[in-house]
């Protein structure tokens, strides 16, 4: 359920992370994947991996994606 108790800023936090590739953002969800199917029923699970590949596309972009840097 979301409370929206949460206000952190995670594009920033994220985008100071100098080491961070996008493949690792693939591991996260694979590994975060298999934890959600473990602990919750398939359908609660589901809405969790939903929402954290938005979340990760949502970073990845605002991480790696460079207007200055793609071809015309």
């Amino acid at each position: 359920m979301k409370t929206g108790d949460y206000h952190g800023r995670p594009v920033p936090a994220h985008v100071k992370l100098t080491d961070v590739t996008e493949s690792d953002f693939d591991i996260w969800l694979a590994v975060f994947g298999e934890t959600a199917a473990e602990l919750f029923e398939p359908e609660t699970a589901a809405i969790f991996i939903e929402r954290a590949e938005r979340i990760a596309a949502s970073l990845k972009l605002a991480m790696f994606f460079r207007p200055d840097r793609t071809c015309a």
